[in-house]
Parts: C-alpha cells; structure tokens; sequence
C-alpha cells in the first residue's frame, strides 16, 4: 500500500512525503515514491499523515461496584479507532481476591478477540499480599511495565495508604516498573466537602469546589518525595493544576524520573460547565479547573513540560450516574474522551497556535510510546515501526455532536465545541481499522496484545 500525496508528520518536521506499507509494517517514507505493480493507493492529498495516536490511559471494561461502563473493549475501540488511535493502555484493577497476575488475566480475557486496535495494561494495585515482590517482577516480565495507586476514595477499594506506595517504590524501581500516582490528598477532600456539606452547598455546581486543586498538588509532592527516598521513577496522571506539573518539572531538574500527564479536559473546557443545566455530562475526578487554571496548563504543555496527554476514557452513560442532584450521591464518574483526544489537541493546540504540528506528533504518539516501553515499534512514522497511522482533515470543520461519537456511553462532554478538522481514516498495523467516508469499523479481533519493555528512565525519559 502506498498513502500518497499528505503532509507526513513526525517529531523531526512536517513535509510532503509519501508512506509505503509492506505488510504490518511501514517500508519506506519520502518524496515521490514510485507506485508498484499491483500496489494499492491511498490518495492523502489535503490530508496530515500522522504517527498512531497512543493513548496512555483507558478505562474500558471498568466496573467500581455499582455495575460495568457503557463502554467495554468493543464498542470503546470503535471510538478509539475512529479518534485515530491505534494503541491504548487500559488500566486492570486489582479487586478482592485477586492477586497480580489473576488481575491481569482477567482484564486479558475481556480484550482478547474485543479491541479493535492493539492495546497494553497498566496494573492498579490495590493492597500488597504476601509473595507480591517475586509477583511484580513475573507481570513486568510479561510486559506490563507499569502499575498505578490511588491516594485517594478512602473506604473503597481503590485507596492505599502512604506505607503501601512506599513499599511498592521500593522495589518497583529495580524491577523495572513505572508506579502511576493518582495524586489527590484525601483528607484535603473530605475537609472540603465537610465545609460545603455545611454549608448546603451539594449541587452538582459544587463538584469542582469539593476536590480543590491544592488537594493534587500536595500528593504530588508526597509522591515526589517518595520517588526521591527510595530511587524509583514516579508518573502522575490527569495533572489538572500548573503547580502539579511545575513540581513534577523541578523533580525532573534534581534529577527525579518524574512524569506529568494530563487530559484534553483540562485543556479545553473551565469550571464554568458545572454552573449549568448540563453538569451531569463533566463529572470526573479531578475535576475540570477554572479558567486561570486552564490557560496555565496550555503554558506548560506548549513548554514541553508536560510528557503526555492520555484521554483518561471512563465511559459511563448519562443514566448511570445515580442521583445527580448531589455531587455525594454520583456513583460513576468519568467521561468518554479516547474518540476526541486528537480532534482536541488539534484544535486547541495547533489550529489555536499553541503547538506546532511536531509537538502533536510528541504528545500523541512518540511521548507514551517513549515512556511506556513501545518504541520504536510504535509512535513514529519511519521505516520498521508498525504500520498505524492517521489520515487527519483538517477541512473538516464544525461542532462536534453526540451522534457522530461511536462508543456506548452515548454523549461527549466537548459536545458543541467547535472542532478544526476530523479524523478521515485509520490503519492499525496497516489494516483498515476506520474510514469516516465509508464508515468503515474494523473487526474486533484485530487488535493485539503489545508486550512492553521494563521502565530504564535512561531509555524511557531521555
């Protein structure tokens, strides 16, 4: 197959070129490139050529306790596939009775013959049982090199306490496992709600005031801590206020192996959204910031200082949000977000002159695919890496509707927005895997198991 006639995108540059495709992986890239015999042409006139989007942070299949997301490994690679991405990472919660290895296979179990597009896991760790060092060591030597822990949902599962990250830093540095922070200070939060509780202040419109920002930032800085004590490397997701990421920066500076992510959430959309009759569709946790907090968020992305833009996917219906007239009573946070992750960062970021079309292809692709062991087999458009890549248009332009998304969870919280162009097509290890003028969906068995190297942060951060 040779794609012909696009604007090919890569870290180094954009430019006229041409990619030829041999199988699953990418032959050749340049100027002119001569058809062969037989050889099947994609015409990407008007079109940007970009590397496969990897999303960093999926959470198809996820069930908290009150019954599975709308959106499982079918119908949330549909939207994953139709968003130009063609690598996800999907997080596998450790749940009751499960030690590390039986979470693993049971999130496998789900994806296997139901991603449309290939796919790692993260492991999120709940507690640590005896025999859990020698575990650790088996599941990154199956290739799950990262794991995550929750500081926060105190009375859930999810919650571990100081000691446990502590312990798990401890020897994940040497087995060559990236520890994922989410990084909100519980007490900080039930302070909060208390004082609105008090209040009468437990509307919806309050959800934003009940996890303040400082809350993050001092996690982070524990997390950093930590990282520093004990030597390991330190990741920390959906970062949502500026001194978060200028702490992980400072880290970075002394010579931490520190990682910021964040989400288009925190990039394209203010707090104003809970102060209206739709804030039911813009709760997560953390929650959307105000609008100062917003515009230093784009500084630091715009600077580098951000090394990854995950989606954070949790798509759950509108329906099953429980009683949405009190921010207590929500039962499932989380929004759908992998179909728009591209879309976003275009427009916002590019179109809106805050990125260059390089640093596109660094935070979709070549970033995660640095920091979580997939390249160079993945995030790059050169030959010998997979053949997954994106047709982008930017023509096409207008609002973006709930009825054009293709997961389950039935609307988009970036609904209305403005969008600078749609993606045309997508091919996962160059197979067909969408094509919007067809509206071709590809096959759910097409997706694989993508083993990933144990974290060196020499490799993975340099």
């Amino acid at each position: 197959m040779l794609i012909r006639g696009g604007t090919v995108v890569t870290e180094g540059g954009a430019g006229a070129a041409d990619v030829r495709i041999e199988g699953e992986r990418i032959a050749e890239v340049g100027p002119g490139l001569t058809q062969r015999d037989g050889e099947e042409v994609v015409d990407a006139a008007g079109l940007l050529v970009l590397p496969g989007v990897i999303d960093p942070h999926t959470h198809f299949g996820l069930d908290t306790g009150t019954g599975p997301a709308a959106d499982d490994f079918a119908n949330g690679t549909a939207a994953a596939a139709a968003g130009g991405v063609t690598t996800y990472i999907n997080f596998a919660t450790q749940h009751p009775g499960q030690n590390f290895e039986q979470t693993l296979d049971a999130v496998h179990r789900q994806a296997a013959g139901s991603s449309r597009v290939d796919y790692s896991l993260h492991l999120n760790v709940t507690r640590l049982d005896p025999g859990w060092e020698r575990e650790l060591e088996r599941v990154v030597d199956g290739g799950v090199s990262s794991a995550k822990v929750y500081t926060t949902y105190k009375g859930t599962v999810f919650y571990v306490d100081d000691w446990t990250i502590y312990r798990l830093l401890e020897r994940s540095g040497g087995a060559g496992l990236l520890v994922q922070i989410h990084a909100e200070n519980d007490d900080m939060l039930q302070g909060r709600r208390r004082e609105l509780e008090q209040a009468g202040q437990t509307s919806l419109a309050f959800h934003g005031q009940a996890r303040p920002a400082v809350a993050e930032s001092e996690a982070v800085a524990r997390g950093i801590f930590l990282a520093r004590a004990t030597g390991s490397p330190v990741y920390f997701v959906h970062l949502s206020n500026p001194l978060s990421v200028d702490l992980v920066t400072e880290a970075r500076a002394a010579g931490i192996p520190a990682v910021a992510e964040t989400c288009p959430h925190f990039l394209c959309l203010d707090d104003r959204v809970y102060a209206g009759p739709d804030a039911v569709r813009f709760l997560m946790t953390p929650p959307i910031r105000p609008a100062e907090l917003v515009a230093g968020m784009w500084e630091r992305v715009a600077a580098g200082a951000v090394q990854t833009v995950g989606s954070d996917h949790c798509g759950y219906s509108l329906a099953q949000r429980g009683d949405t007239s009190d921010f207590r009573q929500v039962v499932s946070p989380g929004i759908p977000g992998t179909e728009t992750l591209l879309p976003l960062l275009y427009t916002f970021g590019v179109a809106a002159g805050r990125l260059g079309l390089p640093d596109l292809a660094r935070l979709a692709a070549g970033g995660p695919a640095r920091v979580f062991g997939l390249w160079p087999r993945k995030g790059r458009l050169e030959a010998g890496a997979d053949a997954d890549i994106v047709l982008f248009d930017p023509a096409r332009r207008g609002a973006l509707l709930d009825s054009e998304l293709h997961g389950a969870a039935g609307f988009s919280p970036f609904a209305g927005l403005e969008l600078a162009g749609r993606v045309a097509s997508t091919y996962c290890r160059g197979r067909l895997v969408y094509e919007r003028a067809t509206a071709t969906i590809g096959a759910p068995d097409h997706g694989r198991f993508i083993e990933r190297t144990p974290f060196d942060a020499a490799t993975h951060l340099g």
